[in-house]
């Protein structure tokens, strides 16, 4: 199937061929949450006073951190709150349903990227300036930065760390190129969820973008998870700024 992701801000989209929607587990999609509670065959429930309480195991494929969620339902039998929870018990996300409406009637151009375009509210930014460089706050032991070159683009900067040892990676930032029309651009892998844009996974590379800034990791040797580990200690950096 056709996935688009939009990013109003940079005026382009993504545009992936996959089955992401139906393949992983979803906090955010019914249809996500309903198959996770099927397919459990150990699924367990309680009781409380107003509402139950499934405990399922989750499928994200790309983040195995990720092991079970507690899906809140509440006596009227609509769903109230889903809790992603990773191996250690810990929780990891938490989704808040205040109003469902299972009868909603979808217009003819919900879905076209011309109106949703013009009716967005975010502006396009301007192209962003590369001024501090962000270093991931985790690196894979016996790996360590050992060369950094910063390149003048025509509009902004760009950065080029290599990381070298057990598990070395190439790391690159640069200003976004900001697009003067709407585009639509193909992309290859898969989307991935992080701290706080959409990435792109493919088994040896990752990037994203966020604040005005293009990241790309890539490795020969380390695994889409410890891309991933990698990738949201420096989302977890922008998010805070």
């Amino acid at each position: 199937m056709c996935v688009i992701v939009l990013t109003p801000a940079l005026n382009k989209s993504f545009k992936f061929q996959s089955d992401w929607p139906y393949n992983n587990s979803q906090i955010y999609l019914l249809k996500a949450l309903i198959n996770d509670l099927k397919d459990d065959k150990e699924l367990t429930f309680k009781k409380n006073e107003n509402e139950y309480i499934f405990k399922s195991k989750v499928r994200y494929v790309n983040n195995t951190k990720l092991d079970y969620q507690n899906v809140v339902i509440g006596k009227d039998l609509d769903f109230e709150k889903v809790i992603v929870y990773d191996k250690d018990g810990v929780e990891a996300m938490t989704m808040v349903f205040d109003k469902i409406d299972y009868s909603y009637k979808f217009k003819s151009n919900e879905f076209d990227l011309d109106t949703i375009i013009d009716n967005s509210d975010e502006e396009v930014m301007e192209s962003s300036s590369l001024d501090d460089i962000i270093y991931p706050l985790y690196v894979p032991n016996g790996t360590k930065l050992v060369n950094e070159d910063k390149i003048d683009k025509d509009d902004g900067k760009r950065v080029i760390m290599n990381y070298d040892g057990d598990k070395s990676f190439l790391l690159v930032e640069e200003s976004s190129d900001i697009y003067s029309d709407f585009t639509v651009i193909p992309t290859m892998g898969e989307p991935y969820l992080l701290m706080d844009t959409l990435g792109v996974v493919t088994n040896n590379s990752l990037s994203w973008t966020s604040g005005g800034i293009d990241y790309y990791l890539v490795s020969d040797v380390m695994s889409q998870n410890e891309l991933i580990e990698v990738a949201q200690s420096i989302s977890g950096i922008v998010s805070m700024k």
